[in-house]
């Protein structure tokens, strides 16, 4: 392991080593607290809670990184800066598991992180319904509700009540209140222009789009909430200069661009058991990478794609197909190259961001992983 690695791991180590205590106290007391209203509500924070656990932690690491880069000296925090952002950097995770249950039901994924995704698991809850009380029964007429739709549903509320408890989680930190409402209008921001993406991206799906329009759905529904916000979110709350901003940006952005075109590859080439998720094949998503292969590949190969792409049933001997074409009119290379070219972007700008030595090793080695990682 190289010192830039080991910079970054070391870093990473000491920010999970505060924030997975507190993330897990956290919902110890809204599963506990939550119990007065219903056991339904308490299993929405449980659920919520696992389908939160585990990975890398990187975008509540990049609203940290983001703070530090800001320096600021008129710290609110009576111990270490990295427990006083906990909060903050809680609220970014907890947005991005709102943000995946919700596209999870529009994507009719089944798997995330390597177990049934919200919808699924409370789809499942029906299949072993609780007893119902007499007069409810008589009222209703024991009506069975459809499996799906009660699943469906529950997700899309457990969703939303992440998305509140992330707002709360800000607005109840120790920041100055102009700081916190600065850093709410950041976040409001960033979601509504996520949605824009999440549209936008719908449509390409079902409609086809022109590599311009998928670009676009690139950096809405990714570079902005997983890099750009964070980073400006951490950065603002830590007085950073409008100079560090702007570099910031053009940083978020490259990263982000390039982190969606690793995951694009991921899901033609990846394996789904370390990905946690279907294949981008079996759900037909219209990525830069199947876009470029109908661009550069024969007539005969895109019969194939076309007949093999999007059909949930497909099967091993399908996927070496589509991988095959992908690999033989270039469009793989295509998509490395340009991640290369957008890793390079990103690395120009950090002196813009940062002269602290360290965060510029930490902040070359993000864009290192972000081009390198396997899931």
């Amino acid at each position: 392991m190289n010192s830039r690695q080991s910079d970054l791991t070391r870093e990473l180590t000491v920010f999970i080593k505060y924030f997975e205590p507190y993330f897990q106290k956290y919902f110890e007391k809204k599963i506990k607290e939550s119990l007065r209203f219903s056991p339904l509500i308490s299993r929405f924070y449980q659920d919520l809670a696992d389908f939160s656990s585990g990975g890398k932690r990187m975008r509540a690491f990049l609203v940290y990184l983001g703070y530090l880069v800001g320096e600021n000296k008129d710290t609110p925090f009576k111990e270490t800066p990295l427990k006083g952002m906990l909060p903050i950097c809680l609220a970014m995770e907890i947005i991005h598991s709102f943000l995946l249950i919700h596209d999870d039901i529009i994507d009719k994924s089944e798997t995330r992180h390597g177990g049934p995704t919200i919808h699924k698991r409370y789809e499942k809850l029906m299949d072993s319904p609780p007893r119902v009380d007499r007069l409810a029964s008589r009222l209703s007429g024991r009506q069975r509700v459809e499996a799906g739709h009660y699943g469906i549903s529950q997700a899309i509320i457990l969703g939303d009540i992440a998305c509140f408890e992330a707002l709360e989680l800000i607005n109840t930190s120790d920041f100055k209140d102009e700081l916190k409402v600065t850093c709410e209008r950041q976040l409001l921001s960033i979601l509504r222009e996520t949605g824009y993406g999440e549209a936008l991206d719908v449509e390409s799906t079902y409609r086809g789009g022109t590599l311009a329009r998928i670009r676009q759905v690139m950096d809405l529904k990714t570079a902005r909430y997983s890099f750009v916000g964070p980073l400006i979110i951490g950065a603002t709350l830590g007085g950073v200069r409008e100079r560090q901003i702007k570099g910031l940006v053009k940083f978020g952005h490259s990263c982000g661009m390039a982190f969606q075109l690793r995951d694009d590859i991921l899901g033609v080439f990846g394996d789904e058991k370390i990905i946690g998720k279907p294949l981008d094949f079996l759900e037909g998503k219209n990525t830069i990478l199947i876009f470029k292969t109908y661009e550069l590949a024969g007539a005969s190969e895109k019969a194939s794609l076309r007949r093999i792409w999007g059909r949930r049933k497909a099967n091993s001997t399908d996927l070496k197909l589509v991988q095959k074409v992908i690999k033989d009119c270039g469009a793989l290379e295509w998509c490395e190259k340009e991640q290369l070219k957008l890793a390079r972007a990103a690395k120009n700008v950090i002196g813009d961001i940062t002269s602290n030595k360290r965060l510029q090793i930490i902040l070359g080695q993000i864009v290192d992983f972000v081009i390198k990682r396997e899931k």
